[in-house]
């Protein structure tokens, strides 16, 4: 008996395994424990209720004298895709033959217990909607016998372990078939079995198993879609940035090659005059198209922004090349600038303690990277702004550094 239970855990794990691995392959990948915001307390519950069969084991009793029934009911809370705790209460009777006439007793018990579960489907597969999921779990708790026998009841320190297969029909139910064990005390006998030992009991169970409230887990941080269209926005910047500076440069000569204009016809004044007030009128225009296209960009007025995921206070590739461009600008100008290097941190999540430090490690560590890339510390300067001050309105874009 004992084997074939062991060859039946062993099938489930090995189709969870499969299942996951294929499921893998043909998706991108997903985070399996971290990177995840816990959830709130009444999110990502689930009830269940079921029943099935006994067996007590190393009794010297034969399969259909150890055999006998129970039902459960469990209240899960899962504060984690692969991790979660439960507390269950199982009720029914364990059969075994007693000596010395291998008579068959019959004695009732009741099993209330603690559990940690752990999903093998999300920690293994990473976490998303599966038909199947193989789910582990150990516990311990109290187990009483012969509960209506004040002369014989005996409670007990039990501890258990087992293997629930559920299958999911649907996004709130699901049926499952647990496989679990249970060790206590040989208390739990009210009459010597055939061959004493510590109690040992095999549970088959198949129950129902609902989920309410908020069913599902967020991935912490921007998500893969929402920083490529945060990327497409800071292009889109840079362009506009770009495309002012040489707005700008020809308005300069256009303005330049007026008031050349205006010197070499001295000789016409009264003429010249109503063409430089022409002039004027001309370049009041320019200069408010001018601060126009500046208003029109003043989410980019940085040298540089580099966007980071939450809780990330390291550089990518990605901000690694921007700050190589950025190190050889300001290693070829001859200006006497000072960049300044301010660190933000997300206020509306984390606590404040932690927003203040992962703010400054993010600007201390663009300081020393353009420092390394050549760049003199006279030019540099680094602040760690916090939560304060914040550049943008929307609460992901201040996981931010910039230069100016």
């Amino acid at each position: 008996m004992k084997r074939f239970f062991v060859f039946v855990a062993a099938m489930a794990a090995f189709v969870a395994t499969a299942q996951v691995a294929t499921a893998q392959e043909k998706s991108e990948k997903t985070p399996h424990v971290a990177g995840y915001i816990s959830n709130k307390f009444w999110d990502n519950w689930e009830l269940g209720l079921g029943g099935g069969a006994t067996f007590a084991v190393k009794t010297g009793s034969g399969f259909s004298d150890s055999t006998s029934w129970s039902v459960y009911g469990a209240a899960t809370k899962w504060f984690h895709p692969v991790f979660g705790v439960r507390a269950a209460l199982e009720v029914g009777e364990f059969a075994y033959l007693t000596r010395p006439n291998s008579v068959k007793a019959h004695t009732s018990f009741l099993y209330l217990h603690p559990d940690f579960m752990v999903n093998l489907s999300n920690w293994i597969g990473g976490y998303k909607e599966r038909v199947y999921n193989a789910i582990v779990f150990a516990g311990a708790g109290v187990a009483g016998s012969a509960l209506g026998d004040s002369n014989n009841r005996s409670w007990e320190v039990a501890l258990d372990a087992g293997l629930i297969n559920r299958f999911n029909v649907g996004k709130a139910l699901s049926i499952d078939l647990t496989l679990s064990t249970m060790f206590a005390g040989a208390g739990m006998y009210t009459a010597n079995p055939v061959r004493l030992s510590r109690f040992n009991s095999l549970h088959v169970s198949l129950g129902l198993n609902y989920r309410f409230n908020k069913r599902t887990f967020e991935v912490s941080g921007a998500t893969a879609d929402e920083a490529k269209a945060m990327l497409a926005r800071i292009n889109v910047a840079e362009k506009e940035v770009v495309s002012a500076k040489a707005e700008s440069e020809r308005l300069t000569k256009v303005t330049a090659e007026q008031s050349r204009q205006l010197e070499a016809a001295s000789a016409q004044v009264v003429e010249r005059e109503a063409a430089l007030r022409t002039a004027e009128t001309r370049l009041a225009t320019i200069n408010s198209q001018a601060s126009t296209a500046k208003d029109a960009v003043a989410a980019a007025n940085f040298d540089e922004i580099l966007f980071y995921l939450y809780g990330y206070g390291v550089l990518n590739e990605n901000n690694k090349t921007r700050l190589n461009l950025l190190a050889q600008q300001i290693k070829e100008s001859d200006s006497d600038k000072v960049y300044k290097i301010e660190g933000f941190a997300d206020p509306q999540t984390g606590s404040r303690k932690a927003n203040h430090r992962l703010a400054e490690k993010r600007a201390r560590l663009v300081y020393e990277y353009l420092i390394s890339q050549g760049v003199e510390a006279s030019k540099l300067e680094w602040k760690n702004c916090g939560t304060e001050n914040l550049p943008f309105n929307k609460k992901e874009q201040n996981r931010v550094v910039v230069v100016f």
